[in-house]
């Protein structure tokens, strides 16, 4: 067996495995908030986000990493990097950069940062419960990730994500290591433009904050003397989930085209989730986005997050790919989400 089949057969076991997890991994509402690691949570990329974040079957390109790391390898030039900033809420705000490159018969590799800026918090303690002293902080809760993609035939396409998650504040820190596995597969039973693809996301170690902040002054049992010592500290499983998506792209004529579709997103902690999006494309110029998000067993005026629509430029300078994409999410708590993203190709 050459190795092209030999891969082709690795997909077609790991896709049936993949499906059979949906049940293992059923959505478990009474466990919402109790993971560790929800930075793994926050989305970057504006063309997807706009649509919903149910692009998972035709994601490409550098906005593919977050999404399903399949769609790397779709990337259309040698080289690219992308950046994108987004304030969530409270000033907070969420910077995202990645870089990818094709690297021959090998694949595309790929490493990206997102980054949390929270601004200057006032310090407080125990004897300073008003921040008095006027000391500041800021936390560090950043992911850094590798990205491994190939197309293994021409419908095909394999991606995988290793990341390393890290929250820190004074005297207390936490990291934990996970890992994504995303498929595609394109022209399913021979129609044109018709994907689905299979993602899982964010399995991995557990997340257990250690540091001098936990230490308390206690008796040594027998003797008259006392020493710091830490309680027993629980640690905290990251926010699984296993994706499943179908996406469909018609070609109208030669200056027009659209792509719909739809997700179905099992969360370990919480509810299931549905994810349906679209996007018309102009001359290959242009674009609009829209999407809607759901959950089994919450009302939708329950919900955060709803509706999202964007829009998308491209453009060529002398040679160079710039993509100047931007995505709204509503909140319904909170102010309303504004993401920009740029992507430069070469």
């Amino acid at each position: 067996m050459n190795s092209r089949k030999l891969l082709v057969a690795l997909f077609i076991a790991s896709f049936a495995v993949l499906s059979a997890l949906p049940p293992v991994f059923a959505g478990d509402p009474a466990r919402t908030g109790t993971a560790g690691g929800v930075q793994l949570l926050v989305p970057v990329g504006a063309r997807d986000l706009a649509m919903g974040g149910a692009n998972l079957a035709t994601t490409s390109n550098l906005g593919a990493i977050y999404w399903n790391p399949a769609g790397l390898s779709s990337m259309s030039n040698k080289a690219a990097g992308q950046f994108s900033t987004m304030e969530i809420f409270n000033d907070i705000r969420v910077n995202y950069a990645a870089v990818a490159v094709q690297a021959g018969r090998l694949g595309h590799i790929g490493v990206s940062l997102k980054a949390f800026d929270f601004g200057d918090i006032p310090e407080t303690t125990l004897d300073d419960p008003d921040g008095v002293s006027g000391r500041t902080f800021s936390p560090t809760f950043a992911t850094l990730g590798l990205t491994y993609s190939r197309k293994l035939t021409d419908v095909i396409q394999v991606g995988f994500n290793a990341k390393t998650v890290v929250e820190e504040v004074p005297r207390a820190s936490a990291s934990a290591v996970a890992f994504d596995l995303g498929i595609q597969y394109h022209q399913l039973g021979g129609i044109n433009g018709l994907s689905i693809g299979l993602a899982v996301k964010n399995i991995g170690s557990d997340l257990q904050y250690e540091g001098s902040a936990f230490l308390r002054d206690s008796p040594i049992a027998g003797t008259n003397r006392d020493e710091f010592q830490a309680p027993q500290i629980q640690s905290d499983q990251l926010p699984a989930s296993i994706e499943m998506g179908v996406g469909y792209s018609y070609q109208v004529n030669e200056s027009n085209s659209f792509i719909a579709s739809g997700n179905f997103q099992s969360n370990n902690f919480g509810n299931d989730a549905f994810k349906f999006g679209g996007e018309y494309n102009y001359g290959d110029f242009f674009a609009l986005r829209a999407g809607y998000l759901s959950y089994d067993g919450i009302d939708t005026d329950d919900l955060l997050y709803r509706y999202t629509f964007g829009a998308g430029l491209n453009f060529d300078v002398s040679g160079t790919a710039l993509v100047l994409d931007y995505a709204f999410r509503d909140s319904q708590y909170f102010d309303s989400n504004h993401l920009f993203s740029l992507t430069v190709g070469f």
